[in-house]
């Protein structure tokens, strides 16, 4: 079976590394960026081509691909952009963890999330069948979709309670936990846009909170805990 997440994560870094070299980059050049093998790397790029998101073209002895599309921001440039914006807030205004989520929560009604029919369905079981074990895999699924900075980031599930339909997760391998916490204030703006998220879509008041923020000086080790409760 198909693993579709890892599909769109596949295509989604591929086409960043190759819309972060608008020059022109060869398979090798992605493997090497990316450290995907050449052969997964081949593979997502004709996908990438008959989707028309990219071209390639002969350059001298390399087959230089490139991104279709030139009005974007490269990630790179997106992420320090953001990173500098949140460490600069949280530097001049300490401690407003709540209003950072606050202010997620607001900005949810405002942000165009492209979701389709299946992340919509997914999430009305939640509603159906809510905290069971089965059922909460749809929110690992569905996380990754709206925090488009991490689409790569790690979730398990570490504790359901039934009665109290509640459950917490954890996350590891986040771009916004390394060495220090200059850039915590966007898992609070997460949380409160995963609360708005998850209130319009349910129909029914659901409480997100930050349990826990471990920072360590490898990243591979740090994480952050979220508690959903459903009212």
């Amino acid at each position: 079976m198909v693993n579709k997440r890892n599909t769109i994560n596949h295509e989604f870094i591929i086409l960043e590394s190759i819309r972060d070299n608008p020059g022109g980059v060869t398979v090798s050049d992605i493997a090497n960026f990316t450290k995907f093998s050449r052969n997964t790397v081949s593979k997502y790029v004709s996908i990438l081509e008959l989707k028309k998101q990219i071209f390639s073209k002969k350059v001298g002895a390399y087959k230089l691909f490139f991104a279709l599309k030139k009005s974007y921001i490269p990630f790179k440039t997106a992420i320090s952009y953001y990173k500098a914006l949140l460490s600069k807030i949280k530097k001049y205004y300490p401690n407003i963890e709540e209003m950072a989520k606050k202010i997620g929560k607001e900005a949810m009604k405002d942000i165009k999330f492209s979701f389709g029919p299946n992340v919509y369905k997914q999430l009305k079981t939640l509603k159906d069948h809510p905290i069971s074990r089965i059922h909460l895999e749809s929110f690992k699924n569905f996380y990754p979709v709206y925090d488009i900075f991490q689409p790569n980031i790690e979730i398990s599930v570490l504790k359901i309670n039934q009665e109290e339909k509640s459950a917490t997760y954890r996350f590891k391998n986040s771009i916004f936990l390394e060495n220090s916490d200059d850039f915590i204030y966007h898992i609070y703006i997460m949380c409160g846009i995963t609360e708005g998220i998850l209130n319009m879509v349910l129909k029914t008041e659901v409480i997100c909170n930050i349990e826990q923020i471990y920072i360590s000086n490898e990243k591979e080790n740090s994480f952050f805990d979220i508690s959903i409760k459903m009212v």
